[in-house]
């Protein structure tokens, strides 16, 4: 029997408020980041992080696997996300040199152009939406903090 004594330790169990902070934390950043970023420079978060990804990587491409697996994103939902971007002449689909069944996403000229703007946008929100909450000490901290899960062992 669930007693009224369990249900409140199940409810107010510090694990789960902390987590869910920041899930809740997360979610409201990503929702301000993706309006802003489709209002202000024409492309969502998801495609943000894409082709921040793509330019990161060597050479200004990455396997589409890759970066469907640093997205967390299906293989097809990967190859749906590089098939939108490569529409819009953000990026364009190269074979790899070594493995012809691997297929590389490398972001173009338009790609670049579209990101550098969008990276002003999300650096002005970044600003107003979270760097401006926290001191520097408690950004390190919360840095090194996410390291530290983020890093764990699958």
């Amino acid at each position: 029997m669930v007693t009224r004594t369990s249900k409140q330790r199940l409810t107010d169990d510090p694990r789960i408020a902390s987590y869910g902070r920041i899930v809740e934390a997360q979610r409201w950043l990503h929702r301000t980041f993706d309006r802003s970023l489709r209002e202000k420079a024409g492309i969502s978060v998801v495609w943000y992080e894409a082709l921040l990804r793509i330019a990161r990587s060597e050479g200004g491409h990455m396997p589409i696997n890759e970066l469907g697996e640093a997205m967390v994103l299906t293989s097809g939902g990967a190859t749906r996300l590089v098939d939108r971007l490569e529409e819009r002449g953000y990026v364009e689909r190269v074979a790899c040199p070594t493995d012809r069944r691997v297929a590389w996403a490398h972001i173009t000229d338009k790609g670049f152009a579209v990101l550098a703007d969008a990276t002003e946008v999300h650096l002005d929100d970044l600003d107003e939406y979270f760097v401006s909450k926290l001191t520097p000490d408690e950004l390190a901290s919360l840095g090194a903090l996410l390291r530290k899960v983020r890093t764990q062992d699958s």
